[in-house]
């Protein structure tokens, strides 16, 4: 067999160890033996070796190509892999408006991004606006020591401040407002005009100043029978109360469909028709105060004690206001939740907690709770409204709209007045960075109050 010679550069590739420039194809054609040969032999032995360093650059260069097309392949494949997932990642993006902590993740990775590409090319692949990058970025650089947040007032105006917040954590902590949700707190507040701030800033800085959960549970969106004007739906139901010692109390209550007004209520120790008849009278009593109807509907469920000959009689003997039985999910298609909200309201928000020993202690705090909820407390659905100024028609003594606009002017023009050492770090770091837009994002959802 002819024995194969093989070229001096191949031989010099070997010796000095970047034979990884050949093809590979080409070095498994090479026998063990003969590569062996080769790396054993000193070339320094051969006459004008010091003259290679001629090339050695040459060589250096091949290596570095041969390094540049590997990462350009590698990247390509990347790229390929990143790109079934950019809907995902605008997703990610989209939420993270409203997360802090994933802000913080998505600026770590534009950072390490932009250590290899530029940082147009990172924020192209990952879909953020240049704009808004900067805004999240300055978020970790600055501490505002005027805001409860943390963040510049002048930069994002729209922040309740310091004193807006500590009111928000007084009148969440008083015992005056414990029976009551955020909701009916927030539209309190509005009203008295303590403090003009949107329900979300309420739910917002209450997470933030970790208060406990309000008592009760949102029962959700339910689409039932709506009134629309008082005295046009009634509806009556009773539930049992547990006393001390176990002994179990049936409480009746008729309310308004449309102002959601506990007209009546009675207290018995057993489901009759007294209990039934004592608290429609009580209901009765009230809508005499109000002239504008004369005739409901009375909607009950199907219980024994509601459709009882007594009850007939009783509602066929009324004058002055007449009471048309109806029964749920029977004679209409509705049921009678609207006053089994009532029952879930004043058991989970008023008698939670609370031990009565007798009838009489249950019939007296129960006549403040109606008073309280009733009287003081707005409803969320009744635009600011309490139920009794929607049962008889009482109207506001301000525009809510116009004094939520009002206070987000007054807010915005008192916080960019408001200066601290963070104002002066934005400046420099804006100087920095002359690429990025210095102006807020106008969709920005930091603090909207």
């Amino acid at each position: 067999m002819k024995k194969r010679k093989y070229d001096t550069a191949v031989v010099m590739l070997y010796l000095l160890g970047k034979e990884a420039l050949l093809p590979h194809s080409f070095r498994k054609q090479i026998p063990f033996s003969t590569i062996s040969s080769w790396r054993k032999v000193d070339y320094t032995s051969y006459i004008g070796h010091e003259y290679r360093f001629l090339f050695e650059d040459r060589w250096d260069v091949l290596v570095l190509q041969k390094q540049v097309t590997a990462l350009k392949r590698q990247l390509s494949a990347i790229l390929k892999a990143w790109l079934p997932f950019k809907r995902e990642i605008q997703v990610l993006i989209h939420d993270a408006k409203n997360d802090r902590l994933l802000q913080k993740k998505i600026v770590a990775a534009v950072d390490v991004l932009s250590k290899v590409l530029s940082l147009k090319t990172a924020l192209r692949l990952l879909g953020l606006n240049a704009t808004q990058y900067r805004e999240w970025k300055v978020l970790y650089h600055l501490r505002c020591g005027c805001s409860q947040t943390s963040l510049c007032l002048r930069r994002f105006p729209n922040q309740l401040s310091q004193e807006e917040v500590r009111k928000i954590k007084a009148l969440l902590t008083s015992s005056k407002f414990q029976h009551w949700p955020v909701v009916s707190i927030a539209a309190y507040a509005l009203r008295k005009g303590f403090l003009k701030a949107s329900l979300f800033s309420w739910y917002k800085y209450s997470r933030f100043l970790q208060m406990p959960p309000r008592v009760g549970k949102r029962w959700g969106n339910l689409t039932g029978l709506q009134a629309t004007a008082p005295n046009e739906y009634w509806h009556a139901d009773s539930t049992y109360y547990e006393l001390y010692g176990a002994k179990k109390i049936c409480i009746t209550f008729v309310m308004d469909n449309y102002s959601k007004m506990i007209l009546g209520f009675a207290v018995n120790e057993k489901r009759c028709f007294a209990l039934i008849k004592e608290a429609l009278t009580n209901a009765l009593q009230t809508a005499a105060k109000q002239t504008e109807c004369n005739s409901s509907y009375l909607v009950t469920d199907g219980g024994g004690e509601n459709k009882s000959i007594e009850v007939h009689k009783f509602l066929t003997s009324l004058t002055e206001h007449k009471l048309v039985q109806k029964i749920a999910l029977k004679d209409i298609q509705f049921s009678n939740s609207p006053v089994e909200s009532i029952h879930h309201i004043l058991k989970s928000r008023y008698l939670r907690n609370q031990k009565f020993r007798t009838l009489e202690e249950l019939t007296q705090f129960l006549n403040l709770a109606v008073q309280d909820y009733n009287c003081k407390r707005p409803h969320c659905r009744l635009q600011l409204k309490t139920p009794e100024e929607a049962y008889f028609g009482i109207p506001l003594s301000f525009d809510p709209k116009q004094r939520m606009l009002d206070a987000v002017k007054q807010r915005v023009q008192k916080n960019k007045q408001t200066a601290c050492n963070a104002c002066h770090v934005i400046q420099a770091y804006s100087f920095h960075q002359p690429t990025l837009s210095t102006s807020t994002t106008k969709n920005s959802t930091y603090d909207q109050s």
